[in-house]
């Protein structure tokens, strides 16, 4: 009975001792399995922190029959987080798709803005030109505008010499009509026109010629020796205009009647007469 208790005890000792190393290594594996499942933890904690999900319960996290509940939902909410971030992401594709269609469009606009200027300060230009012109024009008018008036004043000068010289005229044709009719009468009385030789080169002027009437004036006179009904050829320099008939002499003028079969262009004031 002894001999047998005694390997009995050996065999004793030896569980004891391998129970005590088992329990020993099971210890140091339990404390690894728990900081294992305090990272664990942590990090579920810290994912659910980062995706917002309020809803977890940290208690149940440490409660092994009670963390798939949390976990399951925990993984519900990332899938449904993870869905909205792949839309999230489809429109900032579209968003930056649009953003680039607009910045395109900027660049385009950018360049017709760029060309509108261009073409602003061009006709800018082509406007400062036209009005230097318009300013030359309108010195140009306000010159002509006096010129205008000069010629006015001009003209009315001249018209006020025109009624002048009409009247005078007309007070030379009352003079040749009384004239005429002195040398009518005269004629009627003596029954034969007056003859007279005149001098050889006598010579005048023309100081007025009436086309309508058919007379002139001439600056001799009876002073220097011209006579009535004598013929006188008119000059223009070197050429032959016409011929003139004495009708009336008075001492330094006299009137003479324009021959028209002789008149070659018509006579003006300052041919010359000549005998």
């Amino acid at each position: 009975m002894a001999k047998l208790l005694k390997p009995l005890i050996v065999v004793l000792l030896v569980l004891s001792i391998v129970s005590l190393v088992l329990g020993i290594m099971l210890f140091g594996r339990r404390e690894v399995l728990k900081g294992r499942a305090a990272k664990f933890e942590d990090a579920v904690v810290k994912f659910a922190e980062k995706i917002h999900f309020e809803q977890l319960d940290r208690q149940m996290l440490q409660d092994y029959a009670a963390m798939q509940v949390p976990l399951e939902h925990l993984a519900a909410f990332a899938d449904n987080q993870y869905e909205k971030l792949q839309n999230t992401i489809q429109d900032l594709d579209k968003t930056r798709g649009e953003l680039q269609q607009a910045t395109n469009r900027i660049v385009e606009l950018t360049a017709h803005l760029e060309e509108t200027q261009q073409k602003v300060t061009e006709l800018q230009d082509q406007l400062e030109a036209k009005d230097v012109e318009l300013a030359q024009a309108n010195s140009r008018v306000d010159q002509l505008t006096q010129d205008k008036s000069l010629l006015e004043e001009q003209v009315s000068k001249l018209n006020d010499k025109l009624v002048a010289a009409e009247e005078q005229t007309r007070d030379l044709q009352d003079q040749v009509t009384t004239l005429e009719n002195t040398v009518q009468d005269m004629e009627v009385r003596l029954g034969e026109r007056l003859a007279a030789p005149l001098p050889k080169g006598l010579s005048g002027h023309v100081l007025v010629v009436d086309p309508y009437w058919n007379f002139v004036v001439l600056d001799i006179g009876s002073k220097d020796g011209l006579a009535p009904s004598a013929e006188m050829l008119v000059h223009r320099g070197e050429k032959l205009v016409g011929k003139v008939r004495i009708s009336s002499v008075k001492e330094k003028m006299a009137i003479a009647e324009i021959v028209s079969d002789w008149e070659q262009v018509p006579i003006r004031e300052g041919d010359y007469v000549l005998y």
